[in-house]
């Protein structure tokens, strides 16, 4: 709008009118470019106010006319004056923010500035300084109006150089500091004002306001090294140069010009812008040189940044021709050994490598191949035969052996046990699935063996665990000299091992098994670890791929290690061959460990008791705790096969505690009861329960609960769980023993005792297992076993009770070899409690009546069949 005003006033006659429109559009200009800086935050503060002085001196200027005063010089040039210093100041603030030196800056506006002075010397200033006619006063001012316009001239010329680094401001500055000046130099030419000044005063004036409105922040800043700067510098052009050196020429051509077609001119003036413009051409000389020196350290100092990350990226650099011959010139890299090697281990490598990268040029092209003495190099190629500079591929190497053998470790770790470099299961598994999908070729099935360490927690405990590995080791060994090197060996995790027998054509289920007692032989001579002989066994489960079922992994894996199982319950030491029947065991076993651990608190357990009586009057003497499981969908579970899944899992140590406060408060109710009887408690402890460090307090705690007397409880172990932990056991046996309560050792002679471990533990009973007693049959010579574990028992004098005792022959002949105790069928089956508690008071009566217990025949009726899993045990 208001350079429309402007524009409007060229066609407003002379007046007041004028005079007003033109204040009104140089006052707007000043309030424009403070509202920018007011509402944007903007530079521009000095082109602001130079705008604002020169609005003031031009009221000024327009108050003095209208009052008739005198207005060559006044207080309104003074205003003037010090606009074009702000405005200066301000187009100086404008070239700050351009990259490069500001010496550069300097000598290249003198440059300007002289020359247009002296221009200006020529046309105007030398009459304006020798009129005598006006004061030294109006001389001065009116002189310097030319000379800053000057200055302003030159520093437009300046921003013209650095034009494309700037933004808009710089233009709008430029603009308006040309108008100012055009306009100022036709008033000092014509000596009066007009119209067109006018406006281009005012226009000018609006151009300030608006670069006020486009300032913003500098677009590039000085770098901090020497390479960046001089990068960041704008490159010297050839019109630079010409300002920098046709000043020289000026004077002559003025003198000349002078010579042909005016007044002479006085040389003073042209010999001191000689001078001066020589110092200013050789100050830029200097400054050339010292920049193209600087260029010259920058450029070393950047190649030999590139040669040192060259030289710490690759071992080396070659240019090749397409068929891989090195070129050599100037510039180029030496030949490379590196090169060579690679071309002697494999060529075919190389030669596919160059042809991959001439078919995409400038595509970089990589390959890992072999060098010489089994080293390894990385290389990548790059086709740069269409560059003049290069004319070839550039190929650059680097040795990266360590890194592949890394990578190898590092693969053989993932797909190998670190302790005895076998398989692992990752490997195993990947071994298995590919000889499954080869069975349909080859019509052979593959074998895998599950091999189990039987006794390998107490060589790991008592030697400790280095020695555990030294023996993992071993076996290892071993177990690699009895398979075919096509044979796969794993290590699955502790002392777990996996064999994968790779079929062969003509291979038969007996050459595998075959193989599998190899294993199991191999395995029984003794070890020699940490300078002692240890001796472990192995348990092995062998099973077939059969294709007419699921042919995966898992399901050949789970098979055998159901055949494990199978070979663990049987008595370990042996190899077992899997069956499609073990499924359902296995299954079985599955869900029975799913459901045991809330069969207590589902109330789907109870105890019963047997009855042990003396052989000698049949009197009723103990009775036997045993635990029973009803399970709601599978009905009754044998002792036999839950007990074995409870000790597993560790469950057997809460339902053992809850066993142990059965059996003892049922115990104390008999003994104080009305009919009170001095019968006697026995309760099973698990291997796990003896393991637990609170079993001891444990039992005094139930004791002192239920009341009964410690001397009334029998606590009983098997075999195996007095030798896991000898010192443990030994410990905590005569801990108990100490509270009164008596030890038998449960199922005597079928386990790893030896008189050793008798005459160690504080054991009272020994209790002798059914397996000999069943072999005591009529017509049939004794069994040496029974009568040796009798005649042991009274020379170490401890108490004997024979278990499953089922027919009358068998009880008259413990009775003849001096048995005092035993419990079966043949007296009683296991007993819930109520018919218990009917027993005790009616073994009570009859002692009272007639001072003794019953007598053998207290049973009566015929012999019931025995009935598994309701004769002794937990």
């Amino acid at each position: 709008m208001l350079a429309v005003v402007a524009l409007c006033r060229l066609l407003l006659p002379s007046g007041p009118v004028a005079d007003l429109a033109y204040l009104l559009v140089v006052t707007g200009a000043a309030a424009v470019s403070w509202c920018a800086i007011a509402r944007g935050g903007r530079a521009g503060g000095w082109t602001s106010a130079g705008v604002t002085l020169s609005a003031t001196g031009d009221w000024l200027w327009q108050l003095l006319t209208w009052a008739g005063a005198d207005t060559d010089v006044s207080v309104a040039d003074l205003a003037y004056l010090a606009s074009y210093l702000a405005i200066g100041i301000g187009l100086r603030r404008v070239l700050d923010g351009v990259p490069g030196s500001r010496f550069d800056r300097f000598v290249d506006t003198s440059a300007v500035f002289l020359v247009v002075v002296y221009l200006e010397w020529l046309l105007v200033l030398r009459h304006t300084v020798e009129d005598d006619a006006l004061t030294p006063l109006v001389r001065t001012v009116t002189a310097a109006y030319p000379v800053l316009d000057a200055w302003l001239l030159a520093l437009v010329v300046r921003l013209w150089f650095v034009r494309t680094t700037l933004r808009a401001e710089a233009g709008w500055v430029a603009a308006g500091a040309t108008a100012l000046f055009v306009s100022d130099l036709a008033y000092l030419v014509t000596g009066q004002t007009s119209v067109g000044l006018d406006v281009g005063w005012t226009l000018g004036a609006l151009a300030l306001a608006v670069s006020v409105w486009a300032a913003g922040a500098p677009v590039a800043s000085p770098g901090t090294d020497a390479a960046d700067r001089v990068a960041a510098s704008p490159a010297v052009s050839r019109s630079q140069v010409a300002l920098a050196l046709a000043p020289l020429v000026l004077p002559g051509v003025v003198e000349l010009v002078a010579f042909r077609d005016g007044p002479d001119v006085d040389p003073v003036p042209g010999i001191l812008l000689t001078g001066a413009m020589v110092a200013l051409a050789f100050a830029r000389a200097t400054r050339l040189l010292r920049q193209q020196s600087l260029l010259r350290r920058a450029l070393e100092l950047r190649a030999r940044r590139a040669s040192a990350l060259a030289a710490d990226s690759a071992d080396a650099l070659v240019v090749v021709d397409p068929t891989g011959v090195p070129l050599g010139g100037l510039g180029l890299p030496a030949p490379s050994a590196l090169w060579a090697a690679v071309g002697a281990a494999d060529p075919a490598g190389r030669r596919d490598l160059l042809e991959r990268a001439g078919r995409s040029p400038g595509r970089v092209c990589s390959a890992e191949l072999p060098g010489a003495d089994g080293t390894w190099v990385q290389l990548r190629v790059v086709d740069r035969s269409a560059e003049p500079d290069v004319g070839g591929l550039v190929v650059t190497l680097q040795d990266v052996t360590d890194r592949r053998r890394m990578q190898d470790e590092l693969a053989h770790q993932a797909f190998h046990d670190v302790l005895t470099g076998l398989a692992n299961r990752a490997l195993f598994d990947d071994r298995v699935t590919h000889a499954l999908a080869r069975t349909g070729r080859t019509g052979v099935d593959p074998t895998v063996l599950s091999l189990d360490l039987d006794g390998f927690k107490a060589v790991n405990d008592t030697l400790g665990h280095p020695a555990g590995d030294e023996l993992l080791r071993q076996v290892a060994t071993r177990l690699l000299d009895q398979v075919r090197p096509a044979d796969t060996v794993a290590r699955l995790g502790g002392d777990e091992f996996a064999v994968l027998l790779e079929p062969g054509r003509g291979d038969t289920p007996e050459d595998h098994r075959a193989v599998a007692d190899r294993l199991l032989a191999a395995l029984t001579p003794p070890f020699t670890v940490a300078g002692r002989t240890v001796r472990v066994g192995v348990s092995i489960g062998l099973a077939t791929a059969d294709p007419d079922e699921d042919p995966s992994t898992g399901y050949l894996l789970r098979d055998a290690d159901t055949a494990l199982y199978r070979a663990k319950r049987a008595g370990k030491a042996r190899v077992v061959v899997f069956e499609p029947g073990m499924r359902a065991e296995l299954e079985l076993h599955t869900q029975l460990a799913a459901d045991l651990p809330t069969a207590l608190a589902a109330g789907q357990l109870r105890v019963v008791y047997q009855p042990v009586v003396d052989l000698s009057t049949g009197a009723l003497q103990s009775f036997e705790a045993l635990l029973r499981w009803e399970h709601p969908t599978l009905g009754s579970v044998s002792p036999a096969v839950f007990i074995p899944i409870a000790e597993e899992s560790g469950v057997v140590v809460e339902i053992g505690r809850w066993v142990l406060q059965q059996a003892c408060a049922t115990a104390a109710a008999w003994r104080s009861g009305p009919a009170a009887s001095p019968v006697t408690i026995a309760v099973n402890l698990s291997s796990r329960q003896l393991e637990a460090p609170g079993l001891v307090a444990e039992v005094a705690d139930v004791l002192a609960g239920s009341g009964l007397a410690p001397q009334a409880l029998c606590l009983e172990l098997t075999e195996t769980a007095l030798v896991d932990d000898t010192d443990h056991a030994a410990r905590t046996l005569g801990r108990l023993r100490e509270l009164g309560v008596r030890i038998a050792v449960d199922d005597f002679g079928t386990g790893y005792s030896s008189l050793t471990h008798l005459r160690r533990f504080p054991i009272d009973v020994l209790k002798i297992d059914r397996s000999f007693v069943s072999g005591l049959r009529p017509g049939a010579p004794g069994t040496p076993i029974v009568q040796g574990l009798l005649e042991l028992a009274r020379v170490m004098g401890l108490d004997v009770v024979a278990e499953g005792v089922e027919s009358e022959h068998q009880r008259d002949h413990l009775a003849a070899e001096g048995c005092r105790s035993a419990q079966g069928w043949l007296f009683s089956p296991a007993l819930e409690r109520a018919e218990a508690d009917l027993r005790v008071a009616a073994a009570a009566s009859v002692g009272a009546g007639r001072g003794a217990v019953a007598g053998p025949g207290w049973f009566h009726g015929p012999t019931p069949e025995p009935v598994a899993g309701t004769g002794s045990g937990r």
